[in-house]
């Protein structure tokens, strides 16, 4: 009799442990998944409260600089400020002085210039989301210009009525618009201080018309034409905030 009532006890204490421990179970997977999704909640916090601002930047274009080793006819000197906005966007201006004093072998023409050019508009960071200082980006810029050219060449025969006439134009003033689409990379070499470098397309908006000749050169721009490729190469200073 007491073996059986001792066999009962214990089958009860069996039956209560099978129903309490999942029950257990399912209050500790609810205060985990409780703690996650306030840990969730805190990070996603942290990050709505990251600054609108995350830090500016200044460069310099080498590659302008050095462009009559690498075969060109001119030169630019170009420098530019940009702001991080939330690591992903990069509104940018590009302010720069372009200038050529060349003369075309073949046709003995000489054209002269030297004029400030600017740019503006924005990167996209791809790496947005990467805790990372380097980043791949894409981006678009409006660039204008407005300058003054000097072009001559060989005195022009009169085949009607003989003799010659000047070809000389001196302060020929002129204007041009383009836009951009860019590609490239950065990235940190020590501290604040990154390297980069960038791929454009560019394509000629408008240029004001001259009676007697057309602008060889724009400066920011290059080589007058309807379109063209330029690359930038930057020594980079950024700060974080």
């Amino acid at each position: 009799m007491m073996q059986k009532k001792i066999s009962r006890y214990i089958i009860l204490l069996v039956c209560s442990w099978a129903c309490v421990c999942p029950a257990n179970a399912q209050e500790e997977s609810g205060e985990s998944k409780s703690s996650g999704r306030e840990e969730t909640l805190v990070q996603g916090t942290s990050r709505e409260k990251s600054p609108f601002i995350r830090g500016a930047s200044v460069s310099a274009d080498i590659f302008g600089i050095a462009g009559k080793i690498f075969g060109n006819d001119y030169q630019s000197f170009e420098v530019a400020g940009e702001i991080n906005l939330k690591n992903r966007f990069f509104p940018v201006v590009e302010i720069g002085y372009g200038t050529t004093d060349t003369t075309d072998d073949d046709k003995d023409i000489h054209y002269k210039v030297a004029a400030p050019y600017f740019r503006i508009g924005m990167n996209y960071n791809f790496f947005y989301k990467k805790d990372t200082p380097n980043s791949i980006f894409a981006g678009i810029r409006l660039g204008f210009s407005s300058f003054d050219y000097d072009i001559s060449a060989p005195d022009l025969t009169d085949p009607v009525w003989g003799g010659t006439v000047p070809f000389r134009y001196d302060g020929v003033k002129s204007n041009a618009m383009w836009a951009e689409l860019v590609v490239g990379l950065r990235t940190q070499v020590v501290k604040n201080f990154h390297m980069g470098w960038s791929f454009r397309y560019k394509r000629r908006l408008s240029l004001k018309e001259t009676p007697n000749s057309d602008a060889w050169y724009i400066p920011g721009f290059g080589i007058n034409d309807s379109a063209l490729f330029g690359a930038t190469y930057n020594l980079i200073y950024y700060l974080p905030w």
